[in-house]
């Protein structure tokens, strides 16, 4: 248990690293792009950035103890009551894996495309999406992560 703890409190905070970097990456993007300069390996460490992330994510969803397993311990109807569970069971989730999809489109878009302008503004939907599912600390405890709660 305790190699699993590490482990998991090792992938939480690349997790978290990863937030800086894709922050960073995409504003660096939206910028280039609604200036009209065509960077495709900014956007390709952008993508790669933002995968890297989902994957380390979708481990944390479906092995911690927040995101899944509320599935099991609460009835969806709990779930949608409580800030917490919502917002680790559903909105997080949601709002990440769409705001991903976007910036692979966008990716994509760009390479395909001699514009830049549907790959800009893809890549800032996927910034306020980004920036909205993030459990920031001034969001309040309501949304704050505890590791394995109730062991």
């Amino acid at each position: 248990m305790e190699k699993f703890f590490i482990m998991y409190t090792g992938l939480l905070h690349l997790h978290n690293l990863l937030r800086w970097i894709i922050i960073i990456l995409i504003l660096i993007n939206i910028v280039k792009a609604f200036s009209g300069n065509k960077n495709i390996k900014l956007s390709l460490w952008l993508l790669i950035s933002a995968h890297t992330t989902l994957l380390i994510g979708l481990y944390q969803y479906f092995v911690g103890a927040n995101g899944f397993k509320y599935f099991a311990t609460y009835s969806m109807s709990e779930i949608m009551k409580n800030n917490i569970l919502r917002f680790w069971a559903i909105e997080h989730i949601f709002g990440m894996i769409v705001a991903i999809t976007l910036i692979t489109i966008g990716h994509i878009t760009l390479k395909k495309s001699t514009t830049t302008k549907k790959t800009a503004i893809l890549y800032l939907i996927a910034f306020i999406i980004i920036v909205a599912t993030i459990p920031w600390p001034f969001r309040g405890y309501e949304v704050g992560r505890a590791l394995f709660p109730g062991m």
